[in-house]
């Protein structure tokens, strides 16, 4: 009775291990969300890890430019990248939100933004990342050419042009903002010339972006069925390094 009670220990075991896989995902550099510089590439790789070790997996992430990370996903080179805005008209499967992004509008202290509804943004030229998603709304008066903007390369390059006063204000992810100030000597430089709009834009879900087919739903609903099990957005915040009480 022993040995019969052993070899089923050992053979839970061996099947624990011999369903246990690992995801393999993309993402890009956006810290503190992700990057290759961060624990784990970052806070949507801690959270994302967390949710397969519930479901017994592991991760795996490759850091890419951010627009490759995408490409990945297009070519199969990965099953899918985060993090990514939800966009329910996308050929892409989404999970279940790994944390939540505060879009602000950035200022100089000195030229306050002044708005109550987003069309009123229309009086001032705001800096935009080229190819980044905004909101809904503000990308589309800048389709429309209502939204007076300017694009950069990065969020560090639009830092620096606000500064200079030579765009109004910028859209920018709170959290991304702080990460900067706190580590890069040229936009901490510039930090105390500068503060976020108390108006939030909005607060957009981050989420993992999976290809639509059989093995994308299947490690999609792998990570939901993690993620069901504890609080992401109360994780996120547990592994920010830093608060923001105007986006509370």
């Amino acid at each position: 009775m022993k040995r019969l009670g052993l070899w089923i220990l050992i053979t839970l075991c061996f099947s624990n291990e011999l369903f246990a896989d690992t995801l393999e995902l993309a993402t890009l550099e956006w810290p503190p969300f992700s990057g290759s510089n961060l624990p784990e590439n970052g806070i949507n790789g801690q959270i994302i890890s967390q949710a397969l070790s519930y479901e017994n997996h592991t991760l795996a992430i490759a850091v890419f430019p951010w627009n490759r990370a995408y490409r990945t996903v297009k070519t199969g080179q990965t099953l899918g990248y985060f993090p990514k805005y939800l966009n329910p008209s996308s050929e892409l499967l989404f999970s279940d939100a790994i944390g939540v992004s505060p879009i602000v509008l950035l200022e100089r202290k000195n030229h306050p933004i002044k708005w109550h509804v987003v069309s009123d943004l229309n009086r001032y030229t705001l800096g935009v990342i080229n190819g980044f998603i905004n909101t809904e709304e503000i990308d589309e008066m800048i389709l429309n050419g209502s939204q007076p903007s300017e694009t950069a390369s990065d969020e560090k390059q639009n830092i620096l042009k606000l500064a200079a006063g030579r765009i109004d204000a910028i859209l920018i992810d709170a959290h991304v903002y702080q990460y900067l100030a706190s580590t890069d000597p040229q936009v901490a430089n510039v930090a105390q010339r500068l503060q976020i709009n108390a108006k939030i834009i909005e607060h957009k879900s981050l989420h993992v972006a999976f290809i639509d087919n059989p093995q994308g739903k299947k490690w999609r609903d792998i990570i939901n069925n993690g993620l069901a099990k504890f609080d992401p957005l109360a994780m996120q915040e547990a592994l920010l390094p830093f608060k923001n009480r105007t986006v509370d």
